[in-house]
């Protein structure tokens, strides 16, 4: 029976030990609702048709059934569904967040963050927040951006950082702008001096949060658009 007024979550199991204090962890908030455990990818499935649940729980660790390449399907069949992923693979961790925010994940969690990261994952998960852990934000750098942070960029440079959060490659950027995929990339390095990202995996996290966040405050799913709407106050 589902309890009204508490975040529902699914957990996905995984060959991970923090699974089991994680369940352990999320009985003792009373906020939230653990509608269960699924064993796999269509189990979890079957839960989230069953329970509605507002977050889902994803182990994405190479051991995992359920992973990076389950997590886009996922947002697609259930658009309303926010997902913290999390690793226990601190070896690949490099790869995972990356791949996972690309996938859809709303939130990410790594091998290094406590249970308390976790926690704090779904509670901002649940509000249409974005998240990181704090071992991740401290190793990567990782920032999440705002429209005063955007206005640092030039037009051109912020139509390129919002189409590199809408997942679009330089070649598509290229296209949609009409310049030289040269350009584009020149436009990439000066938005990553101007906002002191160090890699250009940097950048993507933050673009993909920018647009994700932009597109959870009522602007659909991000596209050339909203990418007009976010700029038009910065011409």
């Amino acid at each position: 029976m589902i309890q009204k007024g508490k975040v529902r979550v699914v957990l996905t199991q995984g060959y991970c030990l923090l699974r089991h204090a994680l369940v352990d962890r999320l009985k003792q908030e009373g906020w939230i609702e653990l509608c269960g455990v699924a064993s796999g990818l269509e189990e979890a499935r079957e839960m989230i048709a069953e329970y509605k649940p507002h977050v889902l729980v994803m182990n994405i660790s190479l051991k995992c059934s359920a992973g990076v390449s389950s997590m886009q399907k996922l947002k697609h069949d259930f658009f309303w569904l926010s997902i913290v992923a999390f690793s226990c693979d601190s070896e690949f961790e490099n790869a995972y967040i990356g791949q996972a925010l690309r996938a859809g994940a709303d939130a990410y969690v790594s091998a290094e963050d406590s249970l308390e990261d976790l926690i704090d994952a779904i509670r901002y998960a649940s509000e249409g927040r974005p998240f990181v852990g704090e071992a991740t934000r401290q190793r990567r750098h990782e920032q999440l951006l705002n429209e005063e942070q955007l206005k640092r960029l030039s037009r051109r440079e912020a139509e390129v950082f919002c189409l590199t959060g809408c997942g679009y490659v330089p070649q598509r950027i290229a296209q949609v702008m009409n310049l030289s995929v040269k350009t584009v990339e020149s436009y990439r390095e000066r938005i990553r001096g101007k906002m002191n990202f160090e890699t250009g995996a940097d950048l993507l996290y933050a673009s993909t949060s920018f647009m994700r966040s932009a597109a959870r405050r009522g602007m659909a799913v991000p596209d050339e658009e909203v990418v007009k709407e976010l700029l038009s106050a910065t011409a």
